[in-house]
């Protein structure tokens, strides 16, 4: 169903009108005025020279990095991760405007996420209540304050307890009002032999999970007991309409702020860790919900800071999959520093035993991932051994060819070889040896890339910018101005635009959109993601100061341009000898049709 049809189009297009778009985006990122555009570095993929722009003329904006681009509604839908409805009440609530009644399907879609997240809060108040005000709740309070918690802490995370019966929370909110299959959906239950069910979570201290706006979306519950009897250590909420792992980071909605503020987080890898951080002042602390970084989460950091410290324990540190996770923090283009705890140590402990000080200290020594995996390499390695000697070395050279910047890569060769006593030069010689192969090997796969890219999408028209621009320029009015469309579609036609422009042109000189009652929006639904992309692109490139009638002298000039060179190609026709009489006949009516049509343009 076309996502537009939740509200009416007058509702829509007033809404963005009301939106200042720069302020918008400047709660994420920051703006500065280039031109009559803003520009500032895109907050959807890494980059280090800012080609995110934006046009406060007409509300758009594009990425010329990475081709993302819309209005308002597409930029909150993207950067918090909302659904359309979503995007569309936060912006109203931000511009004071009254949400319009849904359609009944859609409206359905929409209470079933809003029924997850009160289900969800009403669950971590039921959980919270159990660990404060019950005796059920004592065991797991005594826990939570031998590991220092008290209420300031419980009251700020939510924390809670999961009694140790098996279906007191399904009763609960079964009383509230809230049915099985929504309970089921939230993750909250599981179901049984003969249809019945059961609480997911018994006898585990409960850690709700908010969203970046504090809304809880999942559990994480930690046992009480031994395993044996209650399943795993951690057990954590399934995957639901409103969480997904990969997206989300623990603590997050209570960091944020300070994050930005500090241009930095603290990454942990417990939620413990993170309340004990929180507590001793570390207030830019959170946790990644799993060891192994996710693409996603990296993207939801770097929009509040470029540099990360990571805080694991000793022994998870230096794994595979944690590294994996470090190199994708750190492709984003966020300054990765690993934090180098004492073997057995782990945050929370640490800053609970040995406090604050202690922990800035760590901070302060904290290493670049570069550094940190020459010392992973080389730990617990007997270098004394010529083979195992010899394998570092590779390891080494394999890790070290792989920074690109000549002044960077002297540095760490140099402190490798103090590390290792290998001879320096000798280290110099085979990185330098490896970083050429690899520079030839990814100039080579560049250079395929390129070629296969060149030979899908060139067109020769796209060679010419005058030109290139001009139909753009056009597209761009005719899309933004409904009133400009019938005199623009009298002039041109699809034929007369090139490249993509001509592909865009295709969708946008139909009757159904060139009437100026239809809204443009709803082609976008019929454009493929490039497509999508170019139409943001012109529009944020659109020159809002042209009149209307340099529009139309723009659009009679394609127009002519097209005729002229078709009379071109028709006197080329006319000039051959072997043509028989129908042909001829039919170029010399088009040629009369096509030289009417020119002189009347001029």
């Amino acid at each position: 169903m076309d996502k537009l049809a939740r509200y009416s189009d007058e509702f829509i297009n007033e809404l963005k009108e009301n939106i200042d778009l720069v302020d918008l985006v400047s709660d994420y990122l920051e703006l500065k005025k280039s031109g009559n555009r803003y520009k500032g570095l895109c907050p959807f993929h890494s980059e280090k020279t800012p080609s995110f722009f934006v046009n406060p003329d007409n509300n758009f904006y594009h990425c010329f990095g990475c081709g993302a681009g819309g209005d308002a509604i597409n930029f909150v839908m993207e950067i918090e991760n909302l659904t359309f409805v979503e995007s569309v009440k936060m912006l109203a609530e931000r511009s004071g405007m009254e949400l319009p009644d849904l359609s009944n399907e859609q409206r359905q879609l929409y209470q079933e996420r809003e029924q997850l997240f009160s289900l969800n809060k009403l669950a971590a108040r039921f959980y919270n209540y159990l660990l404060t005000e019950t005796e059920l709740g004592r065991d797991a309070l005594n826990y939570l304050t031998d590991r220092g918690f008290k209420e300031p802490e419980i009251e700020e995370f939510k924390l809670g307890y999961a009694a140790d019966e098996w279906q007191l929370l399904l009763n609960f909110l079964q009383k509230k009002g809230f049915s099985i299959d929504l309970i089921k959906k939230a993750g909250l239950i599981s179901e049984g032999k003969n249809n019945s069910h059961y609480d997911k979570f018994r006898n585990r201290v409960m850690f709700p999970i908010f969203n970046n706006r504090g809304e809880v979306i999942a559990f994480g519950g930690r046992i009480l007991e031994t395993e044996a009897n209650y399943g795993p250590k951690y057990l954590n909420s399934p995957e639901t309409p409103i969480f997904s792992k990969k997206k989300n980071l623990y603590g997050l909605h209570l960091a944020k702020d300070s994050i930005r503020e500090k241009n930095s987080c603290i990454i942990m890898e417990g939620y413990t860790d993170v309340i004990q951080a929180h507590k001793k002042g570390f207030k830019n602390s959170i946790a990644s919900l799993g060891t192994a970084f996710t693409e996603e989460q990296a993207k939801l950091i770097h929009r509040y800071a470029e540099n990360a410290y990571i805080a694991y324990d000793a022994d998870t540190a230096g794994n595979k999959a944690t590294l994996r996770g470090l190199d994708i923090l750190s492709s984003t283009g966020i300054n990765v520093k690993v934090i180098q705890l004492d073997e057995g140590s782990d945050p929370d402990q640490l800053l609970k035993n040995e406090g604050g000080e202690i922990f800035d200290k760590f901070i302060s020594e904290a290493v670049n991932l570069i550094d940190f995996k020459i010392n992973m390499i080389i730990k617990n390695k007997n270098l004394e051994d010529p083979g195992i000697r010899k394998k570092v070395l590779r390891s080494i050279v394999e890790l070290l060819s792989g920074v690109s910047d000549n002044l960077e890569r002297e540095i760490y060769i140099e402190r490798a070889a103090a590390k290792t006593d290998f001879k320096a030069e000798v280290l110099a010689r085979e990185v330098e040896k490896e970083f050429k192969k690899n520079k030839s090997r990814n100039y080579q796969r560049n250079r395929e890339k390129q070629n296969k890219q060149a030979e899908k999408e060139f067109d020769l028209y796209s060679q010419l910018s005058y030109y290139q621009k001009v139909e753009e320029e056009i597209l761009a009015h005719f899309i933004s101005n409904p009133g400009l469309r019938e005199e623009i579609a009298a002039r041109l036609s699809k034929d007369d635009f090139n490249g993509r422009t001509a592909q865009l042109a295709e969708y946008l000189f139909k009757g159904s959109v060139i009437s100026n009652s239809v809204k443009i929006d709803k082609i976008k639904n019929d454009l493929g993601d490039k497509l999508v992309s170019y139409w943001s692109e012109i529009l944020v490139k659109q020159d809002n100061s042209l009149t209307r009638e340099h529009i139309l002298e723009l659009a009679d000039y394609l127009s002519s341009k097209r005729i002229a060179g078709n009379k071109k190609k028709l006197c080329s026709l006319l000039s051959r000898k072997e043509l028989g009489l129908d042909k001829l006949n039919r170029i010399l009516l088009t040629f009369y049709s096509l030289n009417y049509n020119f002189e009347r343009r001029d």
